[in-house]
C-alpha cells in the first residue's frame, strides 16, 4: 500500500481536458495514432507547439491510453516511479500493488528503484491487454536525471509487446536503448514541422474555432510570421479579440505592443530558463538575419559560436536550419530577441561588426542591411554602388529600389552610379521619360567630376531608353558618344555592352550585317560564347534564320527556367525576352499552340517582373496566336485576337510607350485584311508605319507593308496589292530577311495566279520555293502561318503549275506529300469537307455550300451516292437506277447528265480545266477521285474507331480511350439522314451505326473500369438514343448510379430497361441484368458489370 503521507495529484495521471478553442487536426492525430505500431514514439518540439493539445486529442479518441504529466518536482526517482505506477494502474490486475512494496521499504536505494520498475514490468506482463500507449508528457523536466533515464531505458527494453511508449519533450532525448530500437525501425519521431499549422489549417482555425474570417492576405501574413507556431496563433487571436489591433497586419506591425503576451511567455518560459552562456549568445546574435558560426564569432568577438549553435539547435530553441552551416531564428522569436536587445548600448557596434564581416565575405546584401542598421549611410551607399549591378542582373529591382530609397537625397545627388541605378529602375518599369531624366542627371554629375567611366554608363542608359522604345535614329548619336567616351577605359565589359547596344540599334535600323560585325567585336571583348547571346537570336529572327534562332532561344530559355527555379529573377528585357521572341517565331512557323503557350508565359514573366512593357508585347503575341487559330477555329478565335490586340494597345498607352502600339497594329492590319475589311486594315497599317518611319525601323515597317499588300490582294485589288508587296519585298531584301522575302513572293504568286498571269505566278512561286527549300520554310506551304496564307491549299494549283514547268519538282512533291496529297494531278485551291453523320453539309474551304447552290436535289443525291460507294467505280446505269428508277433509260441518262453538270459547278464554281478535282470518270463509270483533297467525317470516324479498338485489343488503354473519344465526337447521328428512305444508303448507314455502338460499348467498359461514372452515364444514355434495346448500356447506368450511392436511380434504370425490352422485343432482361438489380435491391453496390 502507498504510504499515507504520499498524496497523488490525480490530474497528473489523467489526460487534460480538451481546450475549448482547439482545432481538430485529423492529419496530426493520424500521425500520432501510428505510435501504437512502434515501440517508442518521440514527440519533440519547442514551447508552445501544442504537443499536449495534440496528445489530448489522441487520448480522447481512444480508450487505450495511459497518461503521466511530468512536472519540475518529479526529478526525484521515488516521485517519478510513484506516478508512473499510478498512471499504469488501470492496466494492472485488480489490487496488484506489489511493485510499490520495495519502494516503500527502501525508498532511497537505487537497487530498490530497479526492483520497483521490474515489479511493474512483471505485473504488466501478466495481463493480456489490447495495444496500449503510455504517454509521458513534458519529459524534458526529468530528462537530465541519469537515474530516471535508466528507469525509462529499462521500461523500453522489457515492456510487454502490447505496450508502446510515447515521450513528449521540448529537447532531444539521449539514450543508448533508444538508439538500439531506432536501428530496428521501432522508433517513430515527430518534430515541430509535424505540429506546426499549415496555411489552410490557420485559415480553418480562425474561421471554425475562433469565429473570425481572415482574408487570404492575412492568412499568408500569419503563416509567414508565425510559421504555424500554435501558441503564437492563439495569442494573435486574443490580441485581435481584445481590440489591440483592427487587423492581423496592424497587430504584427505593432510588434511588442500587440504581442506582449507572447513576448512575456518567451521571456519567462524560454529565455529566463537558459544557462547564462546561451542567454548571452541569443542576445548577442539578435542583430543577425542569418546565423553561421563565423558571423556569430565576428559579432560576439568570440570563437565558440559553432558549439553554442549546435547546442541551441539540439535543444530546438526556435532555430531554423537553412543548410548544414546556416540558420535563422523563428520569425517571432527573432522579433522577441530584437525587442529584448533594442536598448543595448553596443547594438550599433554589433551591426558594424556584422557589416564588416559580410562585406569581407562577399555578402553585399547583408552588409548593406547592417550598415543601415548601424546608421552609417555613407558606407551603405558605397556598398550599394558595388552591389547594384548584380542586383539589376538578377532582377532584384525592388531590393535595389529599397536600398536607394533609404539613402538621403543629397547623398544620392552626388553619386552618378546611384542616379544611373534610378534610371535603370524606371526604365525597367517602362517609365521612360523619368528614366531619361535620371540618366541626364548622372551625365551632368559625371561631366562635373570628370569621371569618364560614369559618363559612359549614363550615356549607355540614355541609349537604352531609346532602344527599348525602338527609336534607333535617336539612339545612334548617344551610342556613338558613349563608344568614344569608353575608349581606353579598363572596364572592357562596359565597352562591350555599348557595342552590343549599338549592334541592336543597327539591327533595328535594318542593317543586320553591321549589327553582326559590332556584335562580333563585343564578343571578342567579353570572350563569351555566341550561343549565350539574345541579340544574335534577334539578328537571326530578322534575317530569316528562324530554326537557328529558335534553337538558340530554346537553350537560353531552358537555362533561364533552371535559374528561376533556383530563385534567380533576371531583370526585365522588354521585347527581347526569350519567351516573347520564341512566341513570334512560333507564329511565323505556324505553330499556334506553341505561340500561345510562349506568349502566355510572357504575360507571367511580365507580372513576376512587374513590367507592363513585357505584358503589352505578350498580349500582342497572344493576339498573333489567336489570329493563327482563327484559320480553323473561326470567328470566336478572331474576336479573341482583337481583344488581345486592344489590350496590348491599352497597356502601351497606359505607360506612354508609342513603340508598343506598332505590333498590335501589325496584327490588326493582317486580321482586318483577312476578314475583308480593307478600310480598317489600312487605318491600322497607317498608324503602325508612321511610327516605324519616325523611329527608323525598316524591318517592322516592311512587315506592316507586307500585310497591307496581303489585304489588297484578298480584296481583289491586285494592282495596288502587287505594288505594296513588291515594295515590302525590296525593303525585306535590304534587311536580308529571307523569310519575309519568301512570304512576299508567295503572296505575289497568289495575286498573279488570281489574275491568270501564269508566267508571273510561276516566277514568283519559284522565288518562294527556292528560299523555302534553302532555309526550311516548308510550313509556308503546308499550314497557316502569321505571314503566309490563311488557307495554304490556295497555293496548290500554283505548285502544280510550277511542277508542270519543271520548277523545283522534287521539292513540290515533298510538300504535297507532307499534306497527304502525293500524286495529285489537279486541285481547286481548297479542301472539300463533308459531313454525313447527323446532317449532310459540304464546305469548299471555309465556305459552306448553301442549299440554293445545289439547285436540284438530284445533284446533291448523286454526290451522296458517290460518297456511299466511294471505294469503287459505279456505272452510270447503277446510279440512274438509284436516283431515277421511275424514268425510262433515256430520260434517266438525260437527267443524270444535268445533275452531274450541276454537281461539277457546285463543287468547283471557278473550274477552268476540263478535269474535275473531285470526281473521276472512266467511260460510263464514275467515282470520287481517290487522291482528291477531301475530308469525309464518316471515313475519319470509322478509321479512328478501328485504331482505338486495336489499341484496346493490344492493352494500350489510354491511347485506345483517346482515339475512341475523338471518334465518337464525329458521330452526330445517323449517316445521311436526309435520304433515310433511299435503299442505296441503308447498308452504309447500318455499318456505321454498328461501328458506333460497338465502339461506344468498349469505351463505356473502359470508363466503368476507371470509375469515371459521370462520363459513363452520359455515354450510356447516348448509346440508348441510338439503340434503346442495347442492354449493356442499361447495366452501365445501373452500376454508375449505384457507385454514386443513388440506388433509387439505378433501380429506375432497371425498370426502364424491362419496359423497353418488353415493348420493343417482347423479352425480359438477361439473367445478368436481373442479378445486378437484385444486388441493388439488397443494398449491395455494384463494382463491375
Amino acid at each position: 500500500m502507498i504510504r499515507a503521507e504520499t498524496v497523488l495529484l490525480h490530474a497528473k495521471v489523467a489526460p487534460p481536458r480538451p481546450h475549448r478553442y482547439r482545432l481538430v487536426r485529423p492529419a496530426v492525430t493520424a500521425r500520432l495514432r501510428e505510435a501504437f505500431a512502434y515501440r517508442v514514439t518521440l514527440v519533440q518540439a519547442g514551447a508552445g507547439y501544442g504537443k499536449t493539445t495534440a496528445l489530448t486529442e489522441l487520448a480522447t479518441s481512444t480508450e487505450t491510453v495511459c497518461w503521466y504529466t511530468i512536472g519540475e518536482n518529479d526529478r526525484d526517482p521515488i516521485t517519478f516511479l510513484t506516478y508512473l505506477i499510478a498512471a499504469c494502474k488501470p492496466l494492472l490486475p485488480q489490487g496488484e500493488l506489489a511493485a510499490l512494496a520495495a519502494l516503500q521499504a527502501h525508498p532511497a536505494d537505487r537497487t530498490t528503484w530497479s526492483q520497483t520498475i521490474d515489479g511493474l514490468l512483471n505485473a504488466l506482463a501478466s495481463v493480456d491487454q489490447q495495444p496500449t500507449l503510455l504517454i509521458l508528457d513534458d519529459f524534458h523536466f526529468v530528462a537530465s536525471s541519469a537515474d530516471i533515464r535508466a528507469l525509462i531505458e529499462r521500461l523500453i527494453a522489457y515492456a510487454p509487446p502490447w505496450l508502446s511508449l510515447l515521450i513528449a519533450t521540448r529537447y532531444p532525448v539521449v539514450s543508448s536503448e533508444l538508439m538500439r530500437w531506432r536501428a530496428r525501425g521501432e522508433v517513430l519521431e515527430l518534430h515541430r514541422e509535424a505540429l506546426a499549422f499549415t496555411r489552410d489549417e490557420i485559415a480553418t482555425l480562425f474561421h471554425d474555432v475562433f469565429g473570425m474570417t481572415l482574408s487570404d492576405a492575412d492568412v499568408d501574413l500569419l503563416n509567414h510570421h508565425t510559421e504555424g507556431w500554435p501558441i503564437a496563433l492563439q495569442l494573435v487571436w486574443q490580441g485581435l479579440r481584445s481590440g489591440q489591433a483592427r487587423s492581423v497586419r496592424e497587430l504584427l506591425a505593432n510588434g511588442p505592443a500587440s504581442l506582449a503576451a507572447l513576448f512575456d511567455f518567451l521571456a519567462s518560459d524560454v529565455l529566463d530558463r537558459q544557462p547564462p552562456a546561451i542567454a548571452s549568445f541569443l542576445r548577442a546574435t539578435a542583430p543577425l538575419r542569418i546565423l553561421s558560426a563565423a558571423a556569430c564569432d565576428a559579432v560576439r568577438q568570440a570563437t565558440d559560436s559553432a558549439d553554442l549553435l549546435a547546442h541551441i539547435r539540439d535543444r530546438d530553441l526556435f532555430l531554423v536550419e537553412l543548410d548544414a552551416n546556416h540558420y535563422r531564428y523563428h520569425h517571432l522569436f527573432h522579433e522577441f530577441l530584437r525587442q529584448q536587445t533594442h536598448h543595448d548600448p553596443d547594438l550599433a557596434e554589433r551591426h558594424r561588426r556584422a557589416a564588416a564581416y559580410y562585406a569581407a565575405a562577399g555578402y553585399a546584401e547583408e552588409a548593406i542591411y547592417h550598415w543601415f542598421a548601424a546608421g552609417d549611410v555613407t558606407a551603405a551607399a558605397d556598398a550599394i554602388t558595388v552591389a547594384g549591378e548584380e542586383a539589376l542582373r538578377n532582377g532584384r529591382l525592388d531590393t535595389l529600389a529599397d536600398w536607394i530609397d533609404a539613402l538621403p537625397a543629397d547623398l544620392i545627388a552626388t553619386r552618378p552610379r546611384l542616379l544611373c541605378y534610378l534610371g535603370d529602375l524606371y526604365r525597367f518599369r517602362a517609365r521612360f521619360d523619368e528614366a531619361r531624366n535620371w540618366y541626364v542627371q548622372a551625365e551632368t554629375i559625371s561631366r562635373q567630376h570628370g569621371d569618364r567611366a560614369e559618363l559612359a554608363r549614363a550615356l549607355y542608359g540614355q541609349a537604352q531608353v531609346y532602344i527599348d522604345q525602338v527609336q534607333p535614329v535617336q539612339a545612334e548619336s548617344v551610342l556613338q558618344e558613349a563608344l568614344r567616351v569608353s575608349e581606353g577605359l579598363e572596364d572592357q565589359v562596359a565597352r562591350a555592352r555599348v557595342l552590343e547596344l549599338l549592334a541592336e540599334n543597327k539591327l533595328n535600323m535594318g542593317q543586320p550585317a553591321e549589327a553582326e560585325a559590332l556584335q562580333q567585336q563585343a564578343r571578342q571583348l567579353r570572350t563569351a560564347s555566341p550561343a549565350a547571346d539574345l541579340l544574335s537570336a534577334r539578328v537571326k529572327l530578322r534575317t530569316g534564320q528562324l530554326a537557328a534562332a529558335r534553337t538558340l532561344l530554346q537553350a537560353w530559355h531552358a537555362q533561364e527556367r533552371i535559374a528561376t527555379a533556383r530563385g534567380a529573377t533576371p531583370a526585365p528585357r522588354g521585347h527581347r525576352e526569350a519567351v516573347l521572341v520564341l512566341a513570334l517565331i512560333a507564329a511565323f512557323e505556324g505553330d499556334a499552340d506553341q505561340a500561345l503557350a510562349f506568349a502566355e508565359e510572357g504575360v507571367q514573366v511580365g507580372i513576376e517582373r512587374n513590367s507592363r512593357f513585357i505584358i503589352s508585347v505578350a498580349y500582342a503575341r497572344i493576339g498573333h496566336a489567336w489570329l493563327l487559330k482563327s484559320a480553323t477555329a473561326g470567328i470566336a478565335a478572331r474576336e479573341r485576337a482583337i481583344d488581345y490586340y486592344h489590350q496590348a494597345l491599352a497597356e502601351g498607352q497606359a505607360i506612354g510607350v508609342d513603340r508598343l502600339r506598332v505590333e498590335p497594329l501589325w496584327g490588326l492590319t493582317r486580321l482586318y485584311g483577312l476578314a475583308g475589311d480593307l478600310a480598317a486594315a489600312e487605318r491600322a497599317a497607317a498608324d503602325g508605319q508612321a511610327f516605324c518611319r519616325w523611329a527608323g525601323d525598316l524591318w517592322l515597317g516592311a512587315m506592316i507593308q507586307l500585310q497591307r499588300g496581303v489585304s489588297h490582294v484578298l480584296a481583289g485589288q491586285f494592282a495596288q496589292g502587287q505594288e505594296l508587296l513588291l515594295a515590302a519585298r525590296a525593303d525585306l531584301r535590304a534587311c536580308s530577311d529571307r523569310f519575309g522575302q519568301a512570304a512576299a513572293a508567295l503572296w505575289l504568286a497568289l495575286g498573279y495566279h488570281e489574275q491568270r498571269h501564269n508566267a508571273a505566278a510561276i516566277a514568283a512561286i519559284a522565288e518562294a520555293l527556292e528560299l523555302s527549300a534553302a532555309h526550311g520554310y516548308d510550313y509556308l506551304f503546308t499550314r497557316p502561318t502569321f505571314l503566309g496564307l490563311p488557307e495554304p491549299r490556295r497555293v496548290i494549283p500554283i505548285l502544280l503549275s510550277a511542277r508542270a514547268h519543271s520548277v523545283h519538282r522534287d521539292y513540290i512533291e515533298r510538300l504535297l506529300a507532307t499534306v497527304g496529297l502525293s500524286g495529285l494531278e489537279t486541285h481547286p485551291g481548297y479542301q472539300l469537307r463533308i459531313q454525313t453523320l447527323g446532317a449532310f453539309r459540304v464546305w469548299r474551304g471555309d465556305h459552306e455550300i448553301e442549299a440554293r447552290e445545289w439547285q436540284r436535289d438530284k445533284a446533291r443525291q448523286l454526290f451522296q451516292a458517290l460518297i456511299v460507294h466511294r471505294q469503287r467505280w459505279i456505272h452510270r446505269d447503277e446510279l440512274t437506277e438509284f436516283l431515277w428508277p421511275q424514268l425510262s433509260p433515256e430520260a434517266a441518262v438525260r437527267d443524270f447528265k444535268v445533275a452531274l453538270s450541276t454537281l461539277y459547278r457546285v463543287l468547283e464554281p471557278n473550274r477552268t480545266e476540263s478535269t474535275s478535282s473531285f470526281i473521276v470518270r472512266d467511260g460510263s463509270a464514275y467515282r470520287l477521285r481517290p487522291n482528291a483533297d477531301i475530308w469525309l467525317d464518316c471515313a475519319e470516324f470509322s478509321a479512328a474507331c478501328a485504331t482505338g479498338l486495336r489499341f484496346l485489343d493490344q492493352g494500350q488503354t489510354t491511347d485506345g480511350v483517346q482515339y475512341l473519344q475523338s471518334a465518337l465526337q464525329l458521330y452526330h447521328g445517323d449517316f445521311l439522314p436526309d435520304v433515310l428512305y433511299e435503299g442505296w444508303a441503308d447498308a452504309e448507314r447500318e455499318r456505321l451505326r454498328n461501328i458506333f455502338l460497338r465502339s461506344a460499348d468498349r469505351l463505356a467498359q473502359c470508363l466503368a473500369e476507371a470509375g469515371r461514372d459521370e462520363e459513363l452515364i452520359a455515354l450510356a444514355e447516348r448509346i440508348l438514343t441510338h439503340d434503346n434495346c442495347w442492354e449493356r448500356a442499361y447495366r452501365f447506368l445501373m452500376m454508375a448510379y449505384a457507385r454514386q450511392g443513388n440506388r433509387a436511380a439505378a433501380l429506375r434504370v432497371f425498370q426502364r430497361c424491362s419496359e423497353t425490352l418488353a415493348r420493343e422485343l417482347d423479352v425480359e432482361p438477361s439473367p445478368e441484368t436481373i442479378a445486378l438489380a437484385e444486388r441493388l435491391r439488397h443494398g449491395e453496390l455494384a463494382v463491375g458489370t
